[in-house]
């Protein structure tokens, strides 16, 4: 029976260590094929390298069904825009490119020209671009992996990676160039989406993507007549929603086109009044939801101050915040200049080398100015709008101070950007100024040190 018994265990200990054997196998064989961070080696600091691209660069005649990018190692397939991240994953598939998913592959890729319905497809060394319609015939053909692309480990793929090539025996050269500012915001308008297309046939289109200086280029067209618009595609749906600020243009375009894009909301009703701060008795500064036409100039019949028992103030001017804040300070600025008195020249002290401390000025002097070319020269490099700048902030003055209470001011016939008009209110309190601090009262008793206990 002892016998049996030993035998028993010795059967179930041999079963039990042939199951944890295969189940190290096993595991052993899922950790090689994770792909992620391998163990031990130098730290990889690198991002993932283009090793070849098929169709290659300038083919001409090319039949593929789709265009395939090979790296030196396996990328990340939840790679993002240069200002985003990703993790890794070690799952395969493909992405639709008009999903709207910042967080896939296909927000990436560009085709030019493409119908928004290409497949993005990870193979782990390799990304797959296909259109679901395939290539047209006789077309040149730019495909575009935006800065972005990462590896497993981070590594950020900060210049684009693109193949051009044509379906046809004549590859297309004009091209359309530009910048694009957010108009209201007097600013550039980085990474900007571009799209152009022929009027006849808006369903094929040419795409760029706007650079952090808000320049762009559209290239490998056919000369003609197209339509060209841009926008900031805040969702990524490559659509251009409600409340996305964008500008349209139609322009002929022979061989090269430079042009600027003043891109805003385009909406259908006018401003409003958004916010009213009190300046003093005299005058409010009031600010607009959105920027008001550059050719609206209101008059003293624009704006009306209502106090609470309905009865009118009147109105004495309207002008921009930016041109009221220029008077002011030149007034305080001309004050000041007329109450200082020249500082009489100081005698240098006795001992003081005047000739190492006037050498010393102009060393310092000669640095200042260095810095200061600098700073202009960078700043010139810039790119600066060519149009008024739509104003969202007015300052409206009173024909005579107001004594404190509540009022409520009334704006007729704002006029937006689109020439939309619409009549706006908002109420306010006036409050009465602190009253000056007297210097003169006594100060209140100091409190009494704590006594300490004795020792």
């Amino acid at each position: 029976m002892s016998g049996g018994g030993s035998s028993s265990r010795g059967g179930v200990s041999g079963a039990v260590r042939a199951l944890l054997a295969s189940g190290a196998v096993a595991l052993a064989i899922t950790a090689c094929a994770s792909p992620g961070t391998p163990p031990g080696g130098p730290p990889d600091k690198l991002a993932p390298q283009l090793v070849s691209v098929r169709p290659d660069t300038n083919s001409l005649n090319v039949r593929a069904r789709s265009v395939l990018f090979q790296f030196d190692e396996v990328v990340n397939e939840r790679s993002t825009p240069v200002s985003g991240g990703g993790g890794a994953s070690a799952s395969s598939g493909s992405f639709s490119n008009n999903s709207g998913n910042a967080s896939t592959l296909a927000t990436l890729v560009l085709v030019s020209p493409g119908d928004g319905r290409e497949r993005v497809t990870w193979r782990r060394h390799a990304i797959e671009v296909e259109p679901r319609h395939g290539f047209r015939p006789n077309t040149t053909y730019r495909v575009t992996i935006l800065p972005g692309l990462s590896d497993l480990r981070g590594n950020i793929l900060r210049e684009p990676v693109e193949v051009v090539f044509s379906t046809g025996a004549t590859p297309t050269s004009s091209e359309i160039g530009g910048i694009v500012f957010d108009w209201v915001g007097n600013k550039l308008a980085p990474n900007a989406r571009v799209e152009v297309f022929a009027p006849a046939d808006s369903t094929v289109r040419w795409s760029a993507r706007a650079d952090s200086s808000g320049r762009f280029a559209v290239r490998d067209l056919a000369a003609g007549t197209y339509r060209l618009r841009a926008w900031l595609d805040e969702n990524a749906n490559r659509a251009i929603d409600p409340r996305e600020i964008y500008d349209s243009t139609t322009v002929s375009v022979d061989t090269t086109l430079a042009l600027e894009l003043y891109a805003f909301a385009h909406d259908t009703i006018g401003p409003r009044i958004e916010t009213v701060e009190q300046i003093d008795s005299t005058g409010l500064r009031v600010k607009f939801d959105r920027g008001v036409d550059v050719n609206w100039a209101p008059d003293t019949l624009s704006a009306v101050l209502l106090r609470s028992d309905s009865s009118y103030v009147q109105v004495g001017l309207m002008i921009p915040a930016a041109r009221y804040d220029s008077l002011a300070r030149a007034a305080v600025e001309a004050a000041d200049t007329t109450a200082a008195k020249p500082d009489a020249v100081a005698p240098p002290a006795a001992g003081t080398d005047t000739g190492a401390a006037q050498e010393a000025a102009r060393a310092a002097a000669r640095a200042t100015a260095a810095r200061t070319a600098k700073a202009d020269s960078l700043k010139a490099l810039v790119p600066k709008l060519n149009r008024p700048i739509p104003i969202q902030w007015w300052v409206v003055q009173y024909g005579a101070p107001i004594a404190p209470g509540d009022y409520r001011i009334r704006m007729r016939a704002i006029r937006g950007l689109t020439g939309a008009t619409r009549d706006s209110e908002r109420e306010f309190r006036l409050r009465p100024p602190a009253p000056p601090r007297d210097s003169t009262a006594a100060k209140p008793p100091a409190a009494p040190e704590p006594r300490r206990p004795p020792s």
